[in-house]
């Protein structure tokens, strides 16, 4: 071919010996590199076999290698030589696999098959991590960590890493109480922050998602000047689920416009005030919760629009609260009438006066989980026939099943000026009616008589949560007390009006009864004002008072001290948020402590504030186990509550 260079060679004899020339006339240490690269090339096209396989035992037999190429060889031939042992191991099993079909029984085939599964099994490493195993925690387990976490602790993981934070700050910014008060400028200022911030971020603004504005004015120009504020911001809430309006004034009908025009898909409203004004609140559609709390007698709205509001969201309203001042005249017959009452799954009516027309809506209401009777029946004796409607049974399992509210999981009955006779009635009732229960797994009796509860709670095989009252706390009582718990048990609160001398000091007792209750988390102990005020009448002078308050205080810290997984402790009508901190061997000498990281304190918690729905200070929340049994439902114009128990 004229014109080409080079004529091709059809002999591959030739091309071999070109390239074996080449070759030979590298150094060893070249001719070493190309030997390995090739290996690896080949490792990479999935070409591993006996071929690779020598060459890499004649490479890492070359004298004088870069180390790091012999690892990047030895790394290689591992990872061929165990990809190449599980091919075969898998083409073992087919191979057993085939001769269980032909020979069904032979026996050494299937101990032969066992053997090469618990060999594979074997030659599987477990993967290790030179990194702690609460760094490689996935970020689910640490959320579900958060969530069963006190938000007072939970403010430690701000400053763990910002992983941590992360996670913490979800958590501590989901509910947001902002008290807008006349006389509380500096309160004022952080909620102003607050809104700024909210409208300046709005990813800080979609962590959000409970809102609840707590107000404290008069009508006037202050007043006009923060809902202006408040109608500016609100908007900016953009991952709002749940609002509640608390205080006064109440929400009324332009307010409702606002919200309802801002987040028309809310799931949670809550109306708390003197009055019921909210006129234009059943416009909202798709509520999950809706919570109202006022002197229905006498506010601009109508009560007809409870009902509506309960029609209009029947396909999603799962909870109610209704409460009413005792005080005054009230019914809840009319929203009772709704058919939504039937899908409820939570009920808590409050402070209120309980018509038989009312109790009979809830016997019917199937699907009940948690329920609170808070008030006055109109008709005890007709109402503890209802309660005593039960029927039990047991299913093919041998489980007791019940006819009445069968699903019930939480209770609370409280009973408010009743009576002696009739509220005796009413407890002999309720006790009979939720003994067996194999869900219930809180109970709250307020003054239900002791004897009542004691063979009650043995009945109840998943209860972790109580509130009892004990009259008079014996070492008999409380025995018996300790003796029916759960070893499970995670919150208890104990009322008593007097405790026997033999148990003094209190915190003793109490500690020598309960140190074995380890999932213990919420402890109120609480003995009534007759005792304090004795003792107030005998230790007049000052020293003495101070010395009672020491000895008050040590009894509560002995009490946290011992008991070791307490997160909250009631002593008193007192409530602390306990505080372990590890402490070093000098720290400990230092503060005159006989064991080492066992450094413990108590943070009272601040009272709970005015009209604030009887939900107290912050123990984790309404779904907690101390949330739920701390909850005071009380008048929402007193401080105090009004019950005994």
């Amino acid at each position: 071919m004229s014109g080409v260079p080079f004529a091709p060679s059809n002999n591959p004899s030739e091309l071999i010996t070109a390239v074996l020339g080449a070759v030979q006339s590298l150094s060893p240490a070249r001719q070493a590199g190309l030997l390995l690269e090739t290996a690896l090339t080949a490792i990479e096209n999935g070409g591993y076999g006996p071929d690779v396989e020598k060459q890499l035992e004649v490479y890492l037999r070359t004298p004088d290698l870069p180390k790091d190429d012999v690892v990047k060889a030895l790394v290689a031939r591992a990872g061929a030589r165990t990809e190449e042992g599980e091919r075969l191991l898998r083409e073992a099993q087919r191979d057993y696999k085939e001769l269980e079909k032909l020979d069904p029984q032979n026996t050494e085939v299937r101990i032969l098959r066992e053997e090469s599964v618990q060999t594979r099994s074997r030659s599987t490493p477990i993967p290790r991590s030179p990194s702690p195993a609460s760094h490689r925690v996935p970020a689910e387990v640490w959320s579900l960590i958060a969530s069963y976490t006190p938000r007072y602790h939970l403010r430690s993981w701000l400053s763990v890493s910002p992983f941590h934070r992360a996670i913490a700050v979800r958590i501590i910014f989901h509910t947001i109480d902002l008290y807008f008060a006349e006389d509380q400028q500096d309160v004022l200022h952080r909620g102003l922050d607050l809104f700024d911030r909210v409208k300046a971020d709005v990813v800080f603004a979609r962590r959000i998602k409970t809102l609840r504005i707590h107000w404290a004015y008069e009508e006037g120009d202050m007043l006009d000047l923060m809902l202006r504020m408040f109608r500016s911001a609100i908007p900016a809430f953009v991952g709002l689920k749940t609002f509640e309006w608390i205080g006064y004034p109440e929400l009324r009908a332009e307010m409702v416009q606002t919200i309802l025009a801002a987040h028309p898909q809310v799931e949670g409203l809550g109306l708390i005030g003197w009055h019921f004004d909210a006129v234009g609140v059943s416009a909202f559609n798709g509520l999950r919760k809706f919570t109202l709390r006022a002197e229905d007698d006498d506010g601009f709205a109508d009560m007809g629009e409870v009902r509506a509001v309960l029609d209009r969201n029947a396909a999603t309203l799962k909870h109610l609260v209704l409460g009413a001042y005792l005080m005054r005249p009230h019914s809840w017959d009319g929203a009772f009438g709704s058919i939504t009452i039937r899908t409820l799954t939570h009920l808590d009516l409050v402070d209120t006066r309980i018509s038989q027309i009312v109790l009979a809506r809830i016997a019917q209401a199937h699907q009940l989980v948690s329920l609170t009777l808070h008030g006055t029946f109109e008709a005890p004796a007709a109402a503890a026939i209802v309660f005593s409607t039960d029927v039990e049974s047991l299913d093919e399992d041998g489980i007791t099943e019940h006819t009445f509210l069968p699903l019930l999981e939480s209770f609370r009955f409280i009973l408010i000026g009743q009576g002696d006779d009739p509220a005796s009635g009413l407890y002999a009732a309720i006790t009979q009616l939720l003994a067996r229960r194999n869900r219930l797994r809180r109970l709250d009796l307020g003054a239900c008589p002791w004897e009542l509860v004691r063979t009650l709670v043995p009945t109840l095989p998943a209860l972790r949560v109580l509130g009892v009252r004990i009259a008079h706390l014996t070492p008999t009582a409380l025995s018996s007390l300790i003796t029916s718990l759960s070893p499970h048990v995670a919150a208890l609160r104990v009322d008593s009006v007097l405790a026997d001398a033999s148990l003094l000091p209190l915190h003793e007792s109490i500690i020598a009864h309960l140190v074995d209750f380890a999932s213990l988390g919420f402890l109120h102990v609480r003995v009534g004002e007759q005792e304090r005020e004795r003792e107030r009448q005998l230790e007049r002078e000052r020293e003495k008072e101070k010395e009672r308050e020491a000895k008050f205080l040590a009894g509560a810290h002995a009490v946290a001290s011992q008991l070791k997984n307490l997160d909250w402790l009631g002593w008193g009508g007192e409530l602390y948020v306990v505080v372990r901190r590890a402490c070093s061997k000098a720290r400990a000498e230092k503060r005159g402590m006989d064991v080492v990281g066992a450094e413990v304190q108590l943070r009272e918690l601040p009272g709970r504030r005015h009209l604030d729905c009887g939900t107290g200070v912050d123990l984790g929340g309404e779904d907690s186990d101390a949330g739920w049994l701390e909850r005071r439902d009380v008048p929402m114009d007193y401080e105090l509550p009004v019950v005994g128990s």
